[in-house]
C-alpha cells in the first residue's frame, strides 16, 4: 500500500480512483504505545487498524466488513469499518469513546483499558450482542 499523505497523527489516505476515495488506516502495531487498535473479531483477532485521532464515520474508512449500498436499480458493495469492531486495545495513558452512530451520537462507551469482547457490553440497545459490530464513530484522546 502506498501512503499518499497523513492527516493528524494516524489516519492515512489511499487513492482508490477518481470515482471512489476512502481513507485507510494502518494495521495495529504489535506493541501499542499510542492511541487504540480496533479489531474485526473478539479477543483481538481478525484484521486490525491503529487510531490516534477521532473518526467521525467509520463507513468512510476502508476496512474488512462488506456492506451493500443500494443505488437506483442496482447497487454496490463497499468494505469499511462501520459496524465491524468486536474488540479494542488501548495504549497506556489513552482513552476512547465508542459511539453507535456517526458524528459521535447515540449510545456511547468510554474505555480506558483493553476490551477483548464488545459482546459483553450489555447496557446498550444494539440489535446485536452488546456493542459488538455496532460502532460507527470513535473519539480517541490522551488521558
Amino acid at each position: 500500500m502506498r501512503r499518499m499523505g497523513t492527516l493528524g497523527l494516524g489516519v492515512v489516505f489511499v487513492a482508490l480512483g477518481a470515482a471512489a476515495c476512502q481513507k485507510s488506516l494502518p494495521s495495529g502495531p504489535s506493541d501499542l504505545a499510542s492511541g487504540i487498535t480496533i479489531y474485526e473479531d473478539a479477543n483481538y483477532l481478525g484484521r486490525s487498524a491503529h487510531l490516534t485521532e477521532d473518526v467521525r464515520d467509520l463507513s468512510d474508512v476502508r476496512g474488512p466488513c462488506e456492506h451493500y449500498i443500494a443505488e437506483g436499480t442496482g447497487g454496490r458493495y463497499v468494505y469499511d469499518w462501520n459496524d465491524c469492531i468486536s474488540s479494542v486495545k488501548v495504549a497506556p495513558g489513552w482513552r476512547a469513546t465508542l459511539y453507535r452512530d456517526d458524528g459521535y451520537r447515540d449510545d456511547a462507551l468510554e474505555i480506558t483499558s483493553d476490551t477483548p469482547n464488545l459482546q459483553l457490553i450489555t447496557q446498550h440497545d444494539c440489535p446485536k450482542d452488546g456493542l459488538n459490530d455496532c460502532v460507527t464513530s470513535i473519539r480517541v484522546r490522551r488521558q
